[in-house]
C-alpha cells in the first residue's frame, strides 16, 4: 500500500468547511446479507476483501465479501454466541480481533484458528490493532485505553483519560494512537512514551476517531456534534465538517477512514448515508444511502464499518446486517 503523501496535503493547515447534508446520494451497487436480524459491531479489512462481524443472533464471524461467503465462526465460549462490541482486521489483513465485555481474542484470518486469548481490566469499548496482529489499543470504561503486547502478553502503556474512551484508532506502526473520551477529547498519544502529544477538544462525547496511514492526520467526531481533521505534525485544525448545524439537527457520523494517500475521507453516518470527502478541496464528491432490508418499513442502518476497495470501489457495512459494495 503506498505511503507517501502529497507534499500539498501534508503541510495544508487551511480550514475548509464540508457540508455532509443536502446532496443527492446514490444506492449501493450490490449487497451480501451477513445477519439476519442486525449486528453489535463490524470491521473490514483495508482493501475491503474481508469483514469481521458481530451478529445479534449468531455470536462473532469471518466473511469474504465479495463472495458474500461466511468462512469462520467466532466466539470467545464454545457453545456461545458471544455479543462481541468491538472487532478489528488488522493492516495486512491476516489477523483479527474481537473484544466482548472483558475479554479480547486474536484470530488467523487464513486458518481461522484462535492466537490468543486475554481478559481485560476494564469493559471493551473500541480496539485496533497494528500491523501483523502485534498489538492492540483499547479502550475501556475504566477511563483509560490500554496499549496491550497481543502476541507476548502484556500491557505496554497505560493512557489516562480521565473518561470513558469510546473509540480508538492506531497507525500501522504502532508509533501513534487516538482515542475519543466522553470528556469531548480527541487526544494523540505517542505510544512509545505513552505522552499525549496534542488533545482537541469538541461539543460532545466523541462518537469515532481515525488516522491517517503514516500518521499525519487525526479525525475526530462528535455525537450529534462537530466533526474536524487535525494535522498531526503540527496540532492545527485541516478541515472543519458542517454536520447539519444550520439544519433541523447534527448528523452523527459514525465512522470514518482515510484513503492510502489521505486525498479522501470515507464518513459513514448512524442514518445510513456514506459521503466521499476530497480532504484538499473540501468538496464531498460522492454520497450513497445504504441499502434498506424492507424500503416500506424501514428500520434504519448505521454504518458500522467502511474500506476503500480497487479503483473507485467502496465498502461499507451497516447495523441492519448488510455489506453494501459502492461505486
Amino acid at each position: 500500500m503506498k505511503r507517501t503523501v502529497n507534499k500539498a496535503l501534508k503541510y495544508a493547515v487551511y480550514a475548509f468547511t464540508i457540508t455532509l447534508v443536502g446532496c443527492s446520494a446514490e444506492g449501493p451497487a450490490d449487497t451480501k446479507e451477513v445477519a439476519v436480524q442486525g449486528l453489535y459491531s463490524a470491521a473490514l479489512s483495508d482493501t475491503g476483501t474481508g469483514a469481521v462481524i458481530s451478529s445479534i443472533q449468531h455470536g462473532g464471524s469471518y466473511w469474504k465479501t465479495v463472495q458474500g461467503q461466511r468462512v469462520f465462526n467466532w466466539n470467545h465460549r464454545q457453545g456461545e454466541y458471544t455479543p462481541l462490541v468491538s472487532v478489528d482486521i488488522d493492516p495486512s489483513g491476516d489477523f483479527a480481533a474481537t473484544g466482548g465485555a472483558r475479554t479480547m481474542v486474536l484470530w488467523s484470518t487464513v486458518t481461522g484458528e484462535s492466537l490468543g486469548f486475554w481478559n481485560t481490566p476494564g469493559d471493551v469499548k473500541a480496539l485496533k490493532l497494528t500491523r501483523n496482529g502485534d498489538f492492540a489499543l483499547v479502550g475501556m470504561d475504566d477511563q483509560t485505553a490500554r496499549y496491550f503486547d497481543v502476541k507476548n502478553g502484556g500491557i505496554l502503556q497505560t493512557l489516562r483519560t480521565g473518561a470513558v474512551v469510546r473509540s480508538v484508532d492506531v497507525t500501522p506502526d504502532g508509533r501513534y494512537g487516538l482515542t475519543g473520551d466522553d470528556l469531548y477529547r480527541v487526544t494523540l498519544w505517542d505510544l512509545a512514551t505513552g505522552e499525549a502529544k496534542f488533545t482537541w477538544q469538541l461539543d460532545n462525547n466523541i462518537a469515532t476517531v481515525s488516522l491517517s496511514e503514516d500518521g499525519s492526520y487525526a479525525f475526530g467526531a462528535a455525537q450529534l456534534g462537530s466533526a474536524k481533521v487535525w494535522s498531526t505534525l503540527t496540532g492545527r485544525e485541516v478541515v472543519q465538517i458542517d454536520t447539519g448545524a444550520l439544519q433541523s439537527r447534527n448528523v452523527t457520523i459514525s465512522q470514518a477512514t482515510f484513503s492510502p494517500d489521505h486525498r479522501h475521507l470515507l464518513l459513514g453516518q448512524q442514518n445510513r448515508r456514506v459521503n466521499l470527502v476530497n480532504t484538499i478541496t473540501g468538496d464531498v464528491e460522492r454520497s450513497w444511502d445504504l441499502h434498506l432490508k424492507d424500503a416500506l418499513r424501514p428500520t434504519g442502518a448505521a454504518v458500522l464499518a467502511l474500506a476503500f476497495g480497487a479503483g473507485q470501489t467502496y465498502y461499507a457495512v451497516g447495523s441492519n446486517g448488510f455489506i453494501n459494495v459502492l461505486n
